[in-house]
């Protein structure tokens, strides 16, 4: 699953972080505001539910 999400997205998430957004990368700056909007709403989620 690891293998298949890094392809998919081009590139593993702290890839993304530290290298595509050093380097001013669109696609990375896209990819990691989809990373952090899934785990705010994760945990937003978890937390409307009492877990």
């Amino acid at each position: 699953m690891v293998g298949f999400g890094s392809r998919m997205g081009s590139g593993c998430t702290s890839g993304h972080g530290v290298l595509g957004l050093a380097t001013l990368s669109r696609r990375s700056m896209a990819a990691v505001a989809t990373f952090l909007t899934a785990g705010v709403v994760a945990v937003a989620t978890l937390r409307g539910l009492g877990i």
